[in-house]
């Protein structure tokens, strides 16, 4: 099936990031697919998508690029079905390349830290262009990288490949949005790295259709005293998984991941991060919220590791579960590893409905169920969606929390 898969792909390129691509195709003879007995899988089956014919995209195919607009992030960068096909005048210190922009070094360490299996090297020998955000400076602006996938009538496969290089000192607002059009699997890899000091604000949003399949692996390398907070709305795709992978590479680093998953219908989502502190005076939090409704299924795996290094680390993990129907569920798996001895690390979870007596006064008080179940979905999102400084996007989120909600009320 992979090779069916593969049978199309671009050719244009370097020789070196041809070879590169290349090489990926050792590991697909053996690919070593997760399975639902495999702890970091469990709950969240593969089969569906490994028995899809997918088709790779042939390059030379109409794109459009008709997106909605968002006023307040001027600075877009367009990618559709993994190729940069728009872009406007980018904010000073901040360049766009392509593989030939990147070092031998920088190319050697691609893929660091990445799980090894199928999925990873698919994307590698099935990406068409290695997308690269260099910031050399701080911008005035936030950078807008907008992902879609674009199918026709048969399934499309697309494997974007990004990575984001942050010098020291420098400061980067980043908004990915991934939306998408038709049928298809967008099989995504994001490398990040941060130099000593530097700061990135980076917010997700993820809205592909109800036909498509979403999977993202995210590795981040922070340096001594870098700042990256994550910042993740997952509310399209019927089938969706996001790999947060944080290596703290020296003392002083600090990490924020605040998500929100909303799922619905037939939905599945999937959100399984690890954060890694192998250095002293590290300090990490963590608050996962999801909101599931219909026969939505949700999966929250987030673990912690404490090296025997890392003494004063601080540590936070939290993650809270809103069921809006009985066929809803929630699978969720908060973990700590630690092997040092001076750390304060804590972690918990919650799962519940809706509170009747919640309910019970706002409808005393002559608001409708409907409205009422409304209010307590909004307040409940509202901690992390409050956090989002673009209007048009945290309406968007709304928006979608609302016909969430109304989805649940009439199939409760």
């Amino acid at each position: 099936m992979v090779t069916d898969w593969l049978q199309g792909r671009p050719t244009l390129g370097t020789p070196a990031f041809l070879a590169w691509r290349d090489r990926a195709l050792i590991a697909l003879d053996d690919p070593n697919w997760p399975a639902l007995d495999v702890e970091a899988w469990r709950g969240t089956e593969v089969k569906s998508l490994l028995t899809t014919p997918f088709h790779l995209p042939s390059g030379d195919e109409r794109l459009e690029t008709q997106l909605p607009p968002v006023p307040e992030l001027p600075c877009s960068v367009t990618v559709v079905n993994g190729r940069v096909v728009d872009h406007g005048e980018l904010p000073a210190g901040v360049s766009l390349g392509d593989w030939p922009d990147l070092s031998p070094a920088e190319q050697a360490a691609l893929g660091r830290g990445l799980p090894a299996d199928g999925f990873t090297a698919l994307n590698q020998a099935a990406v068409a262009q290695v997308v690269l955000l260099r910031v050399s400076d701080t911008p005035a602006q936030p950078v807008h990288l907008r992902h879609q996938l674009q199918a026709d009538s048969t399934p499309l496969l697309v494997c974007p490949r990004l990575v984001v290089r942050l010098a020291p000192a420098a400061r980067l607002t980043l908004v990915t949005e991934y939306l998408s059009v038709g049928t298809g699997w967008l099989n995504g890899v994001v490398e990040i790295h941060l130099g000593q000091g530097s700061h990135l604000e980076h917010y997700l949003l993820q809205q592909e259709s109800f036909q498509s399949a979403h999977l993202l692996r995210l590795v981040v390398h922070q340096a001594q005293d870098s700042h990256y907070t994550l910042r993740t709305v997952s509310a399209g795709a019927r089938w969706s998984r996001c790999e947060p992978v944080i290596e703290q590479m020296g003392p002083g680093t600090v990490t924020e991941l605040r998500g929100l998953t909303l799922v619905g219908n037939r939905q599945h989502s999937d959100m399984h991060s690890v954060i890694n502190h192998h250095h002293p005076h590290g300090y990490s939090r963590q608050v996962q919220k999801c909101v599931a409704a219909g026969q939505g299924q949700a999966v929250f795996h987030g673990r912690v590791r404490v090296a025997a290094a890392a003494q004063w680390t601080d540590a936070g993990q939290l993650n809270q579960n809103l069921l809006l129907s009985k066929q809803a569920k929630v699978d969720t798996r908060p973990q700590l590893e630690i092997q040092a001895d001076q750390v304060k690390c804590t972690h918990g979870a919650t799962v519940s409905d809706l509170d009747p007596d919640a309910l019970f006064y706002l409808q005393s008080r002559g608001i409708d169920a409907v409205a009422a179940r409304s209010l307590l979905v909004a307040g409940f999102a509202q901690e992390l969606l409050q956090e989002w400084p673009f209007p048009t996007l945290r309406q968007r989120c709304h928006l979608w929390m609302q016909k969430l909600t109304l989805s649940a009320e009439v199939n409760p």
